[in-house]
């Protein structure tokens, strides 16, 4: 009778092998930000750094800038959701939250709100004030770069495999 060890040996070795090649798939995952109309036709892609971005505003009562922050996760089916993680704001009042939610915090003078909701897509209504859109690796896209002010647009997020070799 011959020895397993090995075939067991040459398991271990295309086990471990596999390895390096499976993280890189998973590390070549990632996620994009699509935007559509209200129609849902499509208008935009764009890649997420790390699944994060920003929507950002100008209150309009206010006239000082919010930031709400999002993180792209997959839900129990594994269907990538919208998680709004932290809201961040200059002025307290009108229309501004008033509650601790999940910890309230002041830091550099700016309200930070620790969130923690959910949402497969988020419909919106473009903003008659300037600065209305999203950051992602901190460049600022507005939304009218698609539609005119008062136009509704529909964020949500896909996920998106990326070549690892670069083609």
């Amino acid at each position: 009778m011959k020895s397993a060890a090995p075939l067991m040996l040459l398991f271990l070795i295309l086990t471990l092998g596999a390895l390096p090649l499976a993280a890189q798939v998973d590390e070549a995952a990632q996620y994009e930000l699509t935007i559509c109309d209200r129609t849902g036709k499509f208008l935009a892609c764009i890649p997420l750094e790390n699944g994060r971005f920003d929507l950002v505003f100008i209150h309009s009562y206010h006239l000082t800038p919010v930031v709400e922050r999002y993180i792209v996760e997959d839900d129990q089916d594994g269907k990538p959701i919208l998680h709004l993680f932290e809201l961040e704001y200059e002025s307290c009042g009108v229309g501004m939250p008033s509650d601790a939610e999940n910890g309230y915090r002041l830091v550099d003078g700016k309200f930070e709100l620790s969130m923690d909701r959910k949402f497969a897509s988020i419909p919106l209504m473009i903003s008659i004030v300037e600065g209305h859109g999203v950051r992602i690796g901190g460049k600022f896209i507005p939304f009218t770069m698609w539609l005119p002010p008062e136009s509704m647009l529909i964020l949500a997020a896909r996920k998106a495999i990326v070549d690892p070799s670069g083609r």
